[in-house]
């Protein structure tokens, strides 16, 4: 949060020289409705308090798009929604999460052991096998390595891109990344459960292979950052 804080106020100074249109101000001024709007709903429970949080977001973003415009708040957006939904609702956001993260990776590592021909049955976020079942928990989702993922993924699309287009079509492949990562994950505790037998389901093992799923991740999104760069330099070319 406080790297993004950074960059943030970074902007703003940048910007703050730079004239603003009154289309920013009035778009200023309808986001600053939808935050009132927000702001009145119940704040007794989890929901009313997330629309509290996104009404103090807009409230912010609203005051940037006013005062130094387009540019700065889009700039601003990924750091106020962190600091001011993500951190303060942390633990009810990763069990929102947990729960899709570990059914899709269960649905595609048993799509990808079917497909090779290994005798195993998927339901909801377990797998069987003819001699034991492996239960895909909160704790094998990914979700607890997020936030670090987050942030080294936020760097790396600071440093691989330019253009803003290629930075949020590359940021937006955090998701699918976790996902293939931890069926490869997944993949790989079968295949060598099927090897070794179950001393892979041990508590070493288990982590081992918990940071292979992140070292998997990580892989795998640098490859496509790679990927949108190359096809930014023959955008590039094909202009020149």
């Amino acid at each position: 949060a406080l790297i993004l804080t950074v960059l943030m106020v970074k902007k703003l100074f940048l910007t703050s020289v730079k004239p603003v249109s009154a289309i920013e101000k009035c778009a200023a001024w309808m986001i600053l409705m939808i935050a009132d709007i927000l702001a009145l709903l119940p704040a007794h429970n989890f929901a009313g308090g997330i629309c509290t949080a996104f009404a103090f977001s807009f409230l912010v973003c609203a005051f940037i798009l006013y005062f130094n415009g387009t540019a700065a708040a889009a700039i601003c957006i990924a750091p106020t929604l962190w600091s001011c939904v993500f951190m303060p609702y942390h633990e009810e956001i990763m069990l929102l999460l947990s729960f899709p993260l570990r059914l899709s990776a269960t649905m595609l590592s048993g799509a990808v052991l079917h497909l090779s021909g290994i005798d195993i049955v998927y339901s909801g976020t377990s797998l069987s096998l003819p001699r034991v079942s492996i239960a895909i928990t909160d704790a094998c989702s990914g979700i607890k390595q997020l936030d670090a993922f987050i942030l080294i993924a936020f760097i790396a699309v600071l440093i691989l891109h330019k253009r803003t287009i290629w930075k949020v079509l590359h940021f937006a492949f955090i998701i699918p990344s976790i996902i293939i990562g931890n069926s490869m994950r997944i993949v790989l505790t079968v295949l060598l459960f099927r090897l070794l037998g179950e001393t892979v389901l041990d508590n070493s093992w288990h982590t081992v292979l918990g940071y292979s799923q992140i070292i998997f991740a990580l892989l795998i999104f640098l490859a496509i950052g790679k990927v949108f760069t190359m096809a930014d330099a023959k955008a590039v070319e094909e202009k020149l």
